[in-house]
């Protein structure tokens, strides 16, 4: 934890491997499975699974709440009052694991049999998968006060190494199960298992993070619950407006244009959402970094790490977005076919949505940690009721595309015009400095970038996966060389290669102090023409 660069290089290097292996996994199990299940029992599985995913919202946001005290606590050296924290949320964990419980016996005998398409042996195995399910979703909330040690911390690369082991034992498990002849129940049983076992690899990389950690009844606080409570509520919020912008686009499209339309615009979602996760790893690892800066006052740091994790994030973003927007049409029609030709518009509006929820990762995540999730969660709350309205509107009038410019605007307002100047003026950076700073480098390399991915695409027209992902990457080397070469400043250039080389090192354990490798104090005054703020 004295070490937040290298933590944050090792933590975001594992994430990207399990998207990989998700990916992976994903391509090859999934007609697999279909073909030895069928479809009506994949989707009595699919089912299960989505009524069991919306009892994560008991979680009531206490997940990044729990994180956030835990950090605060260790920042302050005491571990006495982690483990009251800790022991606090093992018993208010465990009863949301019985509600959770409860919430799916209901479901299972209430309303799986109502469900009309449904033969009597369909809806008994529907009860049981989603038993299964409701079993593991009822160990996973207590067992969450483990997660809570590692990330603060930032034992990101352990806990992401045990993520890519189970990801890789129940795919196994799927291809064994199916390729021995046997059904859900036993494919379900079997995932289930290595998920409730892998919870002990979990506790234990805990258990070896804080030695000190001592669980018991005894030490439970109702005030640590208040405290936890007036944050955690606020970030329950966001997780009610996500479900709210993002959840029902579909639902507002098959009622005004049909469900021929939900498919349509589902490829250009499914692309645009896989931008954001190519993109966002490195932002969900922040939040306990900058928590412990704001805990130990650390402005320099927070200023820096704010800077230089927009830069990066906006970077990598604006690269991914430029091979997507160049080769989307492209890629569409080698996918989906030619069917799928009105998917690429919508495609080309939610990919620059998700260059602004990308890029304000880090703006959101400083708020959160300096104690403004007020602000996030109704700016959030905002978002989705304004996506949600103006979706119905925008739907009406220019269909699928409709809907990904409600997402757009809303994304915009929210992030650019709310969080932003809230993140400025809360570290004192100016906010025309902001924006040269972080903007100017990859603003700088979508000139020479563009340019490629012109003379590719009407050079030799790529019309396979193949050729698609080859012209992709070497539109991605260009983006890459002009953001370092043309947009990175010299002294930026050096400072980086420096942090790198200090992070590659065989010692890591070298650089220790109250900032990460890549923290240098910024200069809030640079002016918005310069050729660097840092």
């Amino acid at each position: 934890m004295q070490r937040p660069a290298w933590n944050l290089l090792t933590g975001t290097a594992t994430k990207y491997v399990l998207l990989f292996v998700n990916i992976v996994l994903g391509i090859v199990l999934m007609p697999f499975t279909m073909y030895h299940l069928g479809k009506a029992e994949y989707g009595l599985w699919m089912l299960a699974a989505s009524m069991t995913a919306y009892l994560q919202l008991l979680d009531l946001g206490y997940g990044n709440g729990l994180v956030r005290q835990v950090t605060q606590a260790d920042a302050r050296g005491d571990e006495e009052e982690m483990n009251v924290i800790l022991s606090t949320f093992m018993v208010v964990y465990s009863g949301i694991g019985l509600v959770a419980l409860a919430a799916v016996a209901v479901l299972a005998v209430l309303a799986v049999p109502r469900f009309g398409n449904l033969t009597p042996a369909e809806v008994h195995t529907a009860q049981w998968v989603l038993a299964i399910l409701g079993v593991r979703l009822a160990i996973a909330f207590p067992m969450g006060i483990f997660g809570a040690v590692t990330t603060a911390r930032q034992r990101f690369a352990a806990t992401g190494s045990i993520a890519i082991a189970v990801a890789l034992a129940q795919g196994a498990a799927t291809w064994l199960v199916l390729r021995a002849g046997y059904g859900l129940l036993p494919l379900v049983t079997s995932t289930a298992a290595i998920g409730v076992v892998s919870y002990a690899a979990y506790a234990a990389v805990a258990r070896v993070t804080f030695p000190g950690m001592r669980l018991s009844f005894s030490r439970f606080s109702m005030r640590q619950v208040r405290e936890v409570t007036a944050f955690s509520l606020y970030l329950f919020i966001i997780s009610i407006a996500i479900q709210l912008g993002y959840n029902l686009d579909n639902i507002v499209i098959a009622a005004v244009a049909g469900t021929s339309a939900v498919a349509v615009y589902a490829v250009a979602f499914r692309l645009a959402d896989f931008q954001r996760q190519l993109c966002n790893q490195f932002n969900g690892l922040l939040f306990p970094v900058l928590v412990r800066f704001n805990a130990a006052r650390e402005v320099s740091a927070l200023r820096a790490t704010l800077i230089d994790g927009t830069r990066l994030a906006l970077g990598l973003v604006t690269g991914v977005t430029v091979c997507l927007v160049a080769f989307g049409s492209d890629l569409i029609s080698a996918w989906m076919g030619p069917g799928f030709t009105e998917s690429v518009l919508p495609l080309f509006v939610l990919a620059g949505a998700g260059v602004i929820l990308v890029a304000a990762g880090p703006l959101g995540n400083l708020l959160l940690a300096g104690g403004r999730h007020r602000l996030v969660a109704f700016s959030c709350l905002g978002e989705g009721i304004a996506n949600l309205l103006l979706s119905i509107w925008l739907v009406r009038k220019y269909g699928i595309v409709g809907a990904a410019l409600g997402t757009a605007i809303a994304v915009t307002i929210s992030n650019v015009l709310i969080q932003m100047p809230a993140a400025c003026r809360m570290l004192k950076v100016p906010i025309p400095s902001f924006l040269w700073q972080t903007a100017s480098p990859a603003m700088i390399a979508l000139a020479p970038t563009a340019a490629a991915a012109w003379l590719l695409h009407a050079g030799f027209g790529p019309d396979s996966f193949a050729w698609i992902v080859l012209a992709g990457a070497v539109v991605g080397l260009v983006y890459m060389s002009a953001f370092v070469f043309l947009g990175l400043s010299a002294p930026e250039r050096t400072r980086y290669a420096s942090a790198a080389r200090a992070m590659l090192a065989s010692s890591p354990t070298r650089y220790r102090g109250t900032g990460a490798a890549f923290v240098q104090p910024i200069e809030t005054g640079a002016a918005p023409g310069s050729p660097s703020g840092v």
